[in-house]
């Protein structure tokens, strides 16, 4: 009896100290860098009246369908009144490209990687993970692999919104050499459910160069604000006023933005800091897929007052598209 008990009281144990350990979501270890430069509110508004230089585009990588509650607040009073409800939510997973007359081409985010054309025991994916995301109703439209092959030039840096595992399917078809830039903590941050996800995320970052981008102190835009939070943090990435960088915490710790000044007009890339076209429409934070609500629904707000200040030509959830 007294060797039961002590059975269930180490197992008790064991549970515990599983419960209270926390891991990063990767066991890559990321180098800092400074690249870029510091840049404020208002110098980023300005900066958007030259004529836009770089060549920015879109890619779908595939459709997909996953849980509305946890692209979607549904506790939301806005959510409440328009009668959502838990259930399938159609999406797609993109990369964007930016090609730079000097400096090259750049890729947001990683789009659908050629493994996955194989059958899905072949996937770096455990099948608790495939079953849990729904992966069974992925359609790919385009690797990235398969869209690299007819282009005639090399990636020079890939910006990660997060690192989220939709977000870096494709990474094993980016050549090694190429840097990966993460926003502030997003590699090293700790939490429980990393420990789920985080073989996962090696799997699929095997041999990749993490850059942990610097962001300089938030500077309170000119325009008054009633928010007690910090405004956003900004990097002119090439320091020309084409690639504006936003630090967005809350989705993931280090979550970021992109305003690009395009050569057809200002295009705003959100990550999941809002995943679908309703929840911008509606100024919903995402449900149960996000970290911390507050920082979200903070960062979201920044970014509705920042469209609404400048005219973009195409404003992009993270994994829908608006009209």
């Amino acid at each position: 009896m007294l060797r039961k008990k002590n059975a269930r009281l180490s197992l008790l144990t064991c549970l515990v100290l599983l419960l209270m350990v926390d891991c990063a979501v990767t066991s890559l270890e990321p180098q800092a860098s400074s690249r870029g430069q510091d840049a404020t509110y208002d110098s980023m508004i300005s900066d958007l009246d030259r004529p836009g230089i770089i060549d920015f585009q879109q890619v779908v990588g595939a459709d997909w369908s996953i849980i509305r509650e946890g692209l979607i607040d549904l506790d939301d009073p806005k959510s409440v009144e328009a009668g959502l409800q838990e259930g399938p939510e159609p999406i797609q997973i993109y990369f964007f490209v930016l090609d730079h007359p000097k400096q090259g081409r750049f890729l947001i985010d990683t789009g659908m990687g050629q493994v996955f054309r194989q059958p899905a025991d072949e996937w770096p994916i455990s099948s608790i993970i495939q079953s849990q995301m729904n992966m069974d109703t992925l359609k790919i439209r385009t690797t990235t692999e398969e869209w690299l092959k007819n282009q005639n030039r090399k990636i020079q840096g890939v910006f990660l919104t997060h690192m989220h595992m939709d977000h870096i399917l494709g990474a094993g078809d980016i050549d090694s050499a190429v840097p990966f830039y993460t926003g502030p903590r997003e590699a090293t941050s700790t939490s429980f459910l990393n420990m789920f996800v985080r073989g996962t995320t090696d799997d699929l970052l095997e041999g990749k160069h993490l850059v942990e981008l610097r962001f300089p102190a938030a500077a309170q835009p000119a325009e008054p604000t009633t928010s007690e939070q910090e405004p956003l943090q900004i990097i002119d990435f090439f320091g020309d006023g084409s690639l504006f960088l936003i630090h967005v915490p809350g989705h993931t710790p280090g979550s970021m933005a992109f305003l690009i000044n395009g050569k057809d007009g200002i295009h705003l890339v959100l990550g999941d800091t809002c995943h679908t076209a309703w929840g911008w429409k509606h100024n919903v934070v995402p449900g149960s897929f996000t970290a911390d609500h507050e920082e979200n629904r903070h960062s979201l707000n920044e970014l509705q007052k920042l469209a609404s200040r400048i005219k973009t030509r195409k404003i992009y959830p993270g994994h829908q598209n608006l009209d």
